[in-house]
């Protein structure tokens, strides 16, 4: 995706990375009035609105640029070493893996394809390799169909089969899980709002809308007047409820652990301890703890001296399990040394944006997992030219 100096995008994009993002969206609206065809202005108020809050105005200009062009390409900076095909479903950012976070933008090219599940295959831009980034969601299963459909024919090494993205789904991942040894996930039920209302759940429970993610609407439940007061709360028809764990350590503390799979091989993303049951990275006091900083450290520095022993093999089986080229997981230790999963997902925000002041161990061990997958990516694409050669 190319924007042109001067252009009233590119304006709107520079006040966007000074950090003027109301003033960003008005420039950015003021050139797709000006031309409804200017594809980087609708990409661009896409970003911008979502950072706003502004979800419907984003996802509004994303059917736009999709309608202009399927294909949305970023062509490496420097010198292209290899590019991408990252196969997409229509969404905000959390429908798809964040492949600019992952890839080196200086030598990677990107071309993000928004599958349309009613129609065919464009003409596509050369490429190397094939990334499935569409994450599981009720959403997105018409995507993940026709994802399947591309890849069983594509003559480029995939990365990440949409079958077992689907099988991550929050019951099906208890399903999956259910057979293993050395690891529990906790099993969810998808309800629908009224016979939650007739019937209830035994307590304590958790409850969400089904499709939430980053704990939107997400609650505890005690007792039937919380599930009354939470059915008020929400108009969601659909909802995932499960026992609720208490899986605190001994010290009072919640610790939810976040490890990103490559090829299968563990490293760990975060840490985050907070005195609340409902962990969140974002919303854990780790800024405000130097002890909960060393800790995590600690665990970025030998992930195996945390997850030793029964824990490293309950990690090894949840790599089989999943069966996925790129993936994470968020878990716990639960009190009895069991490793504990809550969720699985491909389209997880692995990133290093953290403020390097406090965070310098994030941007040291971080990285590793972006090499990692530079290299999977290189060996499969050389593989693939390997047996073209030979065929």
């Amino acid at each position: 995706m190319h924007t042109t100096e001067g252009s009233a995008a590119a304006r709107g994009r520079a006040l966007a990375r000074d950090g003027r993002l109301d003033e960003a969206l008005t420039a950015l609206l003021a050139a797709v009035g000006a031309d409804a065809a200017d594809l980087d202005a609708h990409l661009g108020i896409y970003e911008v609105a979502q950072i706003l809050g502004r979800e419907e105005l984003a996802l509004a200009h994303q059917r736009a640029a999709i309608a202009l062009s399927p294909v949305h390409s970023t062509p490496a900076a420097e010198r292209e070493e290899y590019a991408l095909l990252v196969v997409c479903a229509p969404g905000p950012y959390t429908a798809n893996t964040p492949v600019d976070l992952l890839f080196d933008p200086r030598r990677v090219t990107l071309h993000r394809w928004y599958v349309d599940p009613a129609g065919g295959v464009p003409a596509l831009p050369p490429h190397d390799a094939v990334f499935v980034a569409i994450g599981e969601s009720d959403r997105a299963a018409a995507h993940l169909d026709a994802a399947e459909r591309f890849t069983a024919r594509a003559q480029r090494p995939v990365v990440n089969d949409p079958a077992r993205i689907r099988a991550l789904g929050r019951v099906a991942l208890g399903e999956t899980f259910a057979r293993a040894r050395r690891v529990r996930a906790v099993a969810t039920t998808r309800i629908a709002r009224e016979r939650y209302a007739r019937d209830g759940f035994p307590v304590p429970h958790i409850v969400r809308p089904v499709d939430a993610h980053g704990g939107h609407g997400l609650r505890r439940i005690d007792d039937d007047a919380q599930r009354a007061a939470y059915l008020a709360s929400t108009t969601a028809d659909a909802l995932y409820v499960a026992p609720f764990v208490d899986y605190r350590s001994a010290d009072g503390y919640f610790r939810k652990y976040r490890i990103v799979f490559v090829d299968g091989e563990p490293f760990a993303f975060h840490l985050a301890i907070s005195p609340e049951w409902m962990v969140h990275y974002y919303n854990a006091p780790m800024t405000e703890h130097a002890w909960m900083r060393d800790e995590e450290r600690a665990f970025f520095a030998d992930l195996d001296g945390v997850f030793c022993g029964a824990l490293r093999e309950g990690l090894r089986e949840t790599a089989d399990l999943l069966a996925l080229d790129y993936a994470g997981i968020d878990c716990a230790i639960a009190p009895d040394g069991t490793l504990l999963v809550f969720e699985a997902d491909n389209a997880l925000l692995v990133h290093v944006l953290d403020d390097p002041a406090v965070f310098a161990y994030k941007h040291e061990h971080v990285p590793r997992i972006f090499a990692a997958l530079d290299a999977m990516v290189r060996r499969r694409i050389a593989g693939n030219l390997r047996r073209s050669r030979t065929a």
